[in-house]
Formats: structure tokens, C-alpha cells, sequence
């Protein structure tokens, strides 16, 4: 069997948190193979960057539902 093949019935049985973090890895892994070529001033700024994108993902890892909708209803009671 492909590993292609048996990666999607496998994610296909996962929740969305677990999704959030399997994609967290792959951007991980992207982004250390482009940090490799890189000249190493802009490595500080993209480590940094990844670093927020991951604290992010991991604050809205229990959101169900649309982000936008959930920020209006907060914002409701000062519109």
C-alpha cells in the first residue's frame, strides 16, 4: 500500500485536534527544510514566526466552529 494511501485512512479516523497538531508537525518540517537554505539573518525572524503560528494553533486547538462568528458574538455587547 502507497503512503499516501494509508496517511489518509489514518487521518481520516483522527479529530480535529489532533489534525491541528499532525498539521503543526508537517509546517514544522516545511519550514525547517526552507530554513536550511536560507542565509541565517533570516532564520531568527522565520524561527519567531513559526513559533507564534504555533502558539496560535495551539490557543484556538479547542474552537469548534467558524473564528469569525465566535469573535463577533464576544464583541457583541460593545457593538
Amino acid at each position: 500500500m502507497q503512503i499516501r494511501t494509508r496517511l489518509d485512512e489514518v487521518l481520516n479516523e483522527l479529530d480535529n485536534v489532533a489534525l491541528l497538531r499532525i498539521y503543526d508537525l508537517a509546517m514544522v518540517y516545511q519550514l525547517s527544510s526552507q530554513l536550511q537554505t536560507r542565509k541565517p539573518e533570516t532564520m531568527q525572524s522565520d524561527t519567531a514566526r513559526l513559533s507564534n503560528y504555533l502558539q496560535a494553533q495551539e490557543a484556538l486547538a479547542d474552537v469548534d466552529g467558524e473564528l469569525s462568528d465566535l469573535l463577533l458574538s464576544m464583541r457583541e455587547d460593545r457593538i
